[in-house]
């Protein structure tokens, strides 16, 4: 009898153990999951939050703007049931030009690569700039570090594409998490047929290292690893992917899109290694890494300037 009881209680102290840990792993998994994809700043996606940011460093949207031809449009998405909010930025209302397609990083918004814009635009480029998904004006449910978002990417380059005709050259721009956007897309067919050249900013090269870096730190007692694979779980049960279909690396290796890439070694938001992982990934030989070795996260075309417009001409007048 003595036993038996003991076997009792033995077995209810090891399914209590067992339920006990069905429960930290899935809080685990539904906490890295909800942190993952509601990641965007809400205070910070408004477009006047970007255009007052840009102020600061010295740029005046309204000014850049009155300059050019500009039409505020949506883009119906192929993959969702939302609008993709853009500017098309044209020189004179010309659509039948060379343009350049950019995609913003976390918590920017379609104003975010104006400054790039102003580059390109001085030499006779067009610019289609969008609102990623969760960011600036677009209603998208979810942030998925660059995933879902090279959907939306896709249909903005096909627009393009549509408007220029076949004639004529049609770029990616991508930072940050926009340069994880591009790299996703440069994986497609459609990427090898429409997309001429693509230039990634500081882009992140890996989803699990990206959120496991920045997004999921919290709590710090438990391994990273296991957040990450909990994690991981729970986006493929609920999205259909998982961390591991999220290595941007894996989509690069095989295209032939000429791809320029900038790094920072001063980055502190997505490292100098990950700007390398992707160009040593690239199997092609039309590509380059710059790297500046004094700039903070996306600051590079701030800090050098002239360094920026001068080796992105070079590389497209080479590779393209």
């Amino acid at each position: 009898m003595k036993k038996r009881k003991t076997l009792k209680i033995t077995l209810i102290i090891i399914l209590c153990m067992a339920l006990l840990a069905g429960a930290v792993c899935s809080a685990t998994g539904i906490y890295v999951y909800q942190v993952s994809i509601h990641a965007v700043n809400q205070e910070r996606r408004p477009l006047s939050c970007k255009k007052q940011s840009l102020e600061k460093h010295g740029f005046d949207v309204d000014a850049f703007e009155a300059g050019y031809h500009v039409d505020t449009i949506e883009i119906p998405s192929t993959f969702g049931e939302h609008m993709i909010p853009a500017n098309y930025l044209s020189i004179d209302g010309d659509r039948k030009r060379k343009t350049v397609v950019m995609a913003h990083g976390l918590n920017g918004n379609r104003l975010t690569g104006y400054p790039v814009a102003a580059i390109l635009m001085r030499h006779g480029y067009n610019i289609l700039t969008y609102d990623q998904r969760d960011s600036g004006e677009n209603q998208a449910k979810y942030m998925t570090c660059g995933f879902w978002e090279s959907r939306d990417f896709k249909d903005c380059v096909e627009y393009v594409r549509r408007c220029t005709g076949p004639d004529q050259l049609v770029g990616g721009w991508g930072s940050s998490i926009g340069g994880a956007t591009v790299g996703f897309y440069l994986g497609t067919e459609d990427a090898e047929e429409n997309l001429d050249f693509a230039v990634l900013d500081c882009p992140v090269s890996n989803m699990r290292k990206i959120i496991g870096a920045f997004l999921a730190r919290e709590p710090k007692w438990l391994p990273e690893d296991f957040k990450l694979d909990m994690g991981s779980l729970a986006t493929k049960l609920r999205l259909g992917f998982s961390y591991k279909e999220g290595n941007v690396c894996d989509y690069v290796r095989n295209t032939m899109v000429p791809v320029l890439i900038f790094n920072t070694t001063k980055d502190r938001v997505t490292p100098y290694y990950m700007g390398v992982e992707l160009y040593n990934a690239m199997e092609h030989n039309k590509k380059e890494l710059v790297t500046v070795n004094d700039s903070g996260h996306t600051d590079i075309y701030l800090d050098h300037p002239a360094m920026y417009e001068k080796k992105i001409l070079e590389f497209i007048e080479e590779n393209v």
